[in-house]
């Protein structure tokens, strides 16, 4: 389902600070709409709740096995 402009709007606001214009948007729309996608494909692998941010591979438990 394609984002409504005010949407894509409020997003790039949100994460970047910047307001954008009715054309950026439109030209923006798919990118921000794959990401969110493969956001959803990632979710759904429940891959833990640690957040990756804060993870280093020395201090992964799962690779001590």
């Amino acid at each position: 389902m394609p984002l409504a402009a005010e949407t894509v709007r409020t997003l790039l606001l949100h994460y970047l600070g910047v307001e954008f214009g009715p054309a950026e948007i439109e030209r923006l729309r798919p990118l921000v709409e794959r990401h969110l996608e493969q956001m959803r494909e990632l979710m759904a692998l429940d891959l833990g709740t640690e957040d990756p941010r804060a993870m280093h591979y020395l201090n992964e438990p799962r690779l001590r096995r």
